[in-house]
């Protein structure tokens, strides 16, 4: 891996946030809009404003908090040679997941998922060597009140890859835990081997929902990773600037952090700053900007630097309602800024316009991305024996190196070689129908779904879902805990 990272900030400026954001905590506070949190934060030493949900945190909780931080964790998969330790160095790659809808593979169309392309879209990620984590497109045909735990059990069944998921329905929380377990087969198995991150988010301007506090505990109760991600909107739910937006950001996910270390030290957290660029000329909020980009770089800095945790970037990511050249500039720089930087995971493949929608093509074209920029961060070799003496002695005779011992022995080495760019001349590539690389990642699709076989669940657990669903049905759409 290359050695000296691109940084956007100093050393001086990190500190600069860190302290500003100790400042924000002791001045400001969080609004915690749950009562137990509260008096959970109260027993642990902050200060509750009077008649107020505002926490006001002392630079010393965050000082203990941090010393429990975890730098690395495995995140395990139902198959446990997708098993890895995430905060090592090692670059993964996450899909896009969260939106409810999709654009047809056939006929271009924006609609509604179905169970079947939830199921498709984790089958496809299962078969992508690129992509080690699984995220949800969710279905659309199941009640609303139970679609999370349907779209979980999808995930379960076609992929056995790792899962980050979250919840759409905050009664839901016990389910996910239970349906984990039973496919690692029991909690202990479950703690030592997470088979799901969670993600969940503070809500701008600095609030902690009872969504997020809930997490926390339950995540930390059983040993599960959770992804933090704040979004706050500059210009509009945070300050304009891109320095402001991103202490913003920084408080409230700090802020969770200390939380959870606080009430389960040790628990396994993720950085996920994913602040929004608003274009006030239009009154959009952007998410493929050369400025979100620099805001995600400096976030993976803060991240490592600052508090020595894993992070998750946006990267591939695109404004671009559709998969075009627009979509391959912002992907590029939104994937290789971070990487370049040091993060930990590459999230959006198979996003569009700002995460709101899915393309499967777009998914497999993103994957083959993410494994370049991956190359692209290992850097090479240089000693000895790279650098091949010998063979530049001998090249004086034989005019070319095509047979040289030092040839024969390196050519493979480190060589990332894509499926889906073409290299051929023009005439082999209209011979063979002149398909764009969209076209070759639409048959790419078509390929992985005949012929990928995930994995299959074991029927005991198969069985046992089933039960669980049915049980979260019956209770969940009747408003029952």
């Amino acid at each position: 891996m290359i050695d000296n990272k691109w940084r956007i900030l100093s050393g001086n400026q990190i500190n600069q946030i860190h302290e500003m954001t100790l400042r924000v905590f002791s001045e400001v506070g969080i609004e915690v809009l749950q009562e137990k949190a509260r008096r959970t934060w109260v027993d642990l030493g902050a200060k509750q404003e009077k008649d107020s949900k505002r926490i006001l945190i002392p630079p010393a909780l965050v000082e203990k908090a941090l010393k429990t931080v975890k730098s690395d964790f495995t995140c395990g998969g139902r198959d446990e040679k997708n098993d890895f330790v995430l905060g090592k160095g090692k670059l993964f790659g996450r899909n896009g997941g969260g939106p409810g809808q999709v654009i047809d593979l056939d006929s271009g169309e924006l609609r509604n998922a179905t169970r079947e392309d939830s199921a498709n879209y984790a089958k496809l990620v299962d078969a992508l060597p690129n992509t080690q984590i699984a995220a949800p497109v969710y279905e659309q045909d199941s009640k609303p009140e139970t679609r999370d735990l349907h779209t979980l059990a999808m995930m379960f069944r076609n992929t056995s890859k790792h899962i980050n998921i979250r919840l759409l329905n905050p009664q839901s929380l016990p389910y996910f835990i239970q349906m984990a377990a039973i496919v690692s087969g029991g909690e202990e198995n479950l703690r030592s081997r997470p088979l799901i991150t969670m993600l969940e988010s503070p809500v701008a301007p600095l609030k902690h929902p009872e969504v997020l506090t809930e997490t926390i505990l339950a995540c930390g109760k059983y040993g599960i990773p959770l992804e933090l991600c704040s979004m706050p909107i500059t210009g509009a739910t945070g300050p304009v600037t891109l320095a402001g937006s991103l202490l913003m950001s920084n408080v409230e996910m700090l802020a969770a952090v200390v939380f959870g270390q606080l009430t389960n030290p040790g628990m396994p957290m993720i950085f996920a700053p994913r602040i929004m660029v608003m274009d006030m000329a239009i009154g959009y909020a952007l998410t493929g900007s050369v400025e979100n980009a620099l805001l995600v770089t400096a976030g993976v800095q803060l991240a490592k630097e600052a508090y020595h945790m894993p992070v998750n970037m946006h990267g591939p990511y695109t404004d671009s309602p559709t998969s075009d050249c627009q979509a391959g500039i912002e992907n590029t720089y939104f994937s290789l800024m971070p990487a370049i930087a040091g993060v930990d995971i590459l999230t959006g493949a198979g996003h569009l316009q700002g995460g709101l929608v899915v393309n499967f093509a777009q998914l497999v074209i993103d994957d083959e991305l993410v494994g370049m920029v991956d190359r692209a961060r290992e850097g090479f070799a240089v000693d000895e024996e790279m650098l091949g003496f010998e063979a530049v002695k001998d090249s004086v005779t034989t005019g070319n190196l095509l047979t040289h011992p030092h040839t024969l022995k390196h050519y493979r080495d480190n060589t990332f070689r894509p499926k889906l760019v073409t290299r051929l001349a023009r005439a082999n590539w209209m011979a063979e129908g002149s398909k764009t690389m969209f076209d070759r990642a639409v048959d790419k699709v078509h390929h992985l779904l005949v012929n990928h076989v995930p994995n299959p669940l074991d029927e005991g657990k198969e069985k046992q879902i089933s039960e669980l669903l049915n049980e979260a049905d019956k209770k969940l759409s009747q408003g029952v805990n």
